[in-house]
């Protein structure tokens, strides 16, 4: 596997879309295999054909993707996603060679995962620079877990987080996606868990995606969801809250915390600073735009005679082209092949 040198001099400008949004975190698909099945995100597994390998971008493309991103733009902070990013073979090997960059870069780094196969990896996570871990966990009942995600992996994913505190990922995030009917009777419960942990849940409202059985009857609001929390908990705005993604909320008499993600009810599109890139090398400038409107960087980047500089232009001129905010739930769900597992979250 190659590498690319680090330039600290190459700098070109801030990335910047037609409203002023300047982009400075970049978030990678490593694959899109996954090894649950969450209802949400991959709802019809069996009518998703998985990308051949070959049409998977190379760890040594995406290397080259992150020295033009870090080095012509500027871009400080990066996600790793999936599907689940830890399916993919040869992914620690991947972090060794990421993490002198990371490290002599100051990204901030992270990497979201459903936790079933952390266990064995997270000191070698902790000694090569990733500095955050965002847990996907939406129930505490193990039968309700096995509805959402098809998986009996529940006890595994409870003993990562346990580990992962224990080693010091004290930026730990919990991700809840709460559907009505079947987990927003665990609110309160996810409350008491980041109080008990001194951990930060985060409750993410149902988003519509292709085939994910969206609707009106089964979305809960962030504002419902707060009103639920009231009854047994107080709720503090932290005084750190940035409002660019997520509201977050001290628990009263603990350090744990709750933060909402409205993407639905209230989006922050206003404030968004983020562009996805897919496991097969396509650049989505937003969570729920179609594949054409974005920049297929994965032929860009197999075309022999395309410099970094020619690609920096390319993602420029595409990220301009940015639109302000996403359509409301009623066109999004109408989008055909816009599954969570083939974007990365």
């Amino acid at each position: 596997m190659g590498f690319f040198n680090i330039n600290h001099s190459l700098i070109l400008k801030e990335l910047k879309d037609n409203f002023g949004r300047r982009h400075n975190y970049l978030r990678i698909s490593l694959t899109d295999k996954c090894n649950l099945n969450c209802i949400y995100c991959n709802p019809t597994r069996s009518a998703i054909k998985s990308i051949p390998h070959s049409d998977i971008l190379s760890f040594d493309e995406i290397l080259r993707l992150i020295d033009i991103f870090v080095n012509k733009f500027g871009i400080n902070k990066l996600r790793f996603t999936g599907g689940e990013p830890f399916a993919r073979k040869g992914v620690m090997d991947f972090f060794s060679l990421l993490a002198p960059v990371i490290k002599g870069h100051n990204i901030y780094t992270g990497i979201t995962t459903n936790g079933t196969l952390l266990k064995d990896k997270l000191s070698f996570l902790k000694e090569h620079e990733i500095h955050n871990l965002n847990i996907s966990l939406d129930s505490l009942n193990k039968e309700t877990f096995k509805r959402m995600t098809g998986s009996s992996e529940f006890d595994n994913i409870i003993t990562a987080i346990d580990e992962a505190l224990s080693i010091g990922f004290d930026n730990l995030k919990i991700n809840v996606v709460v559907i009505r009917g079947i987990n927003d009777n665990e609110i309160l419960d996810f409350t008491q868990f980041a109080a008990d942990k001194n951990i930060n849940v985060r409750f993410i409202e149902f988003m519509p995606f292709t085939d994910n059985q969206w609707n009106e009857s089964s979305f809960i609001s962030y504002q419902e969801m707060m009103t639920k929390i009231a009854t047994g908990f107080k709720l503090e705005l932290n005084e750190e809250n940035d409002k660019s993604v997520s509201k977050d909320y001290n628990i009263t008499g603990s350090r744990g915390m709750v933060s909402f993600i409205s993407s639905v009810s209230d989006h922050f599109c206003g404030s968004c600073n983020r562009l996805r890139i897919t496991a097969d090398g396509h650049m989505k400038l937003c969570l729920f735009s179609a594949k054409n409107e974005g920049l297929d960087l994965k032929s860009l980047l197999r075309f022999d005679q395309m410099t970094d500089d020619d690609i920096a232009t390319a993602i420029e001129l595409k990220t301009s082209l940015k639109k302000y905010q996403h359509p409301d739930p009623a066109e999004l769900i109408q989008l055909s092949h816009n599954n969570m597992i083939a974007i990365g979250g």
